[in-house]
């Protein structure tokens, strides 16, 4: 992910994205940033993810002798995890 601010990477597992609390603070710029999903990429994909689940994932799990309905969890957080954008907390000036 790259800070809006200053476009420079910041891991999602840093230290700086995983305080407590709303804001975080850019370890670069030292600018509050904050961690929000795109909604418009979760829409895009969940479809594709679905139909991939549907007939190529649960039928795998369940030929492995697990069951089926905690891959859907997995695949529902791993989609709103990737689709993790970070944008501004900066006041409006």
């Amino acid at each position: 992910m790259k800070c809006p601010h200053c476009s420079e990477k910041v891991g999602l597992f840093s230290k700086a994205l995983n305080k407590f609390g709303k804001t975080k603070v850019c370890p670069h710029c030292e600018k509050q940033i904050k961690i929000s999903p795109s909604f418009k990429l979760v829409a895009s994909l969940i479809i594709p993810v679905f139909i991939v689940h549907l007939f190529l994932l649960k039928p795998l799990v369940l030929a492995l002798g697990f069951s089926g309905k905690g891959i859907v969890g997995i695949w529902g957080a791993l989609l709103v995890l990737l689709s993790m954008q970070l944008k501004s907390a900066e006041p409006e000036q």
